[in-house]
């Protein structure tokens, strides 16, 4: 299938496009460089240089491509004016064509503190942070109305990879000395392996069914002070963790604080279930050593 995916130099975008060029499709990136995308065109990915907020920019050479895998986003101040516009140019490009699909990227802060764990048919209580999320959510699964497969993915917090993810920060903090964390730790974290997550997009492009929405997390249920302790350990600090309180985090990373202070836990048993998808990997703690080695070797 040709595909077309933005955010190809973004962390989940790069192994999404990769992933999907071993699966055996036909993948074009937008990048934002060429020059930050050398592993993506030695794979043999096409390339087309732009910015997301300028459809005209992009739109000629994605067009004619089956599907459109949203993964990027823009953060800066029109983040969110950007994405809904992708939106909005992604389903104008597939609109007409057979077979087309669209996989729209959000994320597990939609579903807000989660006093069990819950699964897709949850009522969403998004984060400030993301109170935006649902609207774009229906707005691209609308795009069924003009015959789109339309697709929506909900990744816990992803880690693992040279990036590292948000978890990689611990590291950071660690290798300086004790890891940071905010909150009093106690708060669970959902967590997918980011080569996981990328085999769950080949698997939502092939063959999820039209206006399906799938959590994607791994089976872990692990605490922000166990992470981070992990971390801690990993990088050679005897599992020290130092806590910021929740009021102080706000005044440098404002609602950012809050949403990695949720408490979360969420069912993937649907895309097992429906796209037999099975995460490789338990969870940062039990491959902390080895994530801290990758993430180590790419600074």
């Amino acid at each position: 299938m040709k595909v077309f995916v933005t955010g190809g130099t973004g962390y989940i975008g790069n192994a999404v496009a990769l992933r999907l060029k071993k699966a055996g499709h036909d993948v074009l990136a937008l990048v934002r460089s060429k020059d930050k995308a050398a592993n993506l065109a030695a794979a043999g990915i096409k390339l087309v240089e732009g910015e997301l907020g300028n459809p005209a920019g992009w739109a000629p050479a994605a067009y004619g491509r089956a599907a459109v895998v949203h993964c990027a986003f823009h953060q800066g101040e029109n983040g969110v004016d950007l994405d809904r516009r992708t939106i909005i140019a992604s389903r104008d490009l597939l609109r007409g064509q057979v077979g087309a699909t669209l996989v729209y990227t959000s994320g597990c802060w939609v579903y807000g503190d989660t006093a069990d764990v819950v699964d897709e048919s949850a009522e969403l209580n998004p984060a400030k942070l993301v109170g935006w999320r649902p609207a774009h959510e229906k707005l691209a699964l609308e795009a069924a109305k003009d015959g789109v497969r339309s697709v929506v993915v909900r990744p816990g917090i992803v880690y693992g990879g040279a990036h590292g993810g948000i978890p990689g920060g611990f590291f950071a903090t660690a290798s300086k000395g004790a890891a940071q964390a905010i909150g009093d730790g106690r708060n669970r974290w959902p967590m997918v392996h980011i080569d996981d997550l990328a085999e769950l997009y080949v698997r939502l492009v092939e063959r999820a069914p039209a206006g399906s929405i799938f959590n994607a997390v791994d089976p872990s249920r692990a605490t922000v002070k166990e992470i981070a302790s992990a971390a801690s350990r990993a990088a050679g600090k005897d599992g020290e963790v130092s806590f910021t309180a929740l009021d102080q985090a706000r005044a440098k990373f404002g609602v950012f604080a809050d949403a990695l202070c949720l408490d979360q836990r969420l069912s993937s048993e649907k895309a097992e279930n429906d796209l037999d998808w099975r995460p490789r990997h338990e969870g940062f703690i039990a491959d902390a050593d080895e994530l801290f080695k990758v993430w180590r070797a790419a600074q």
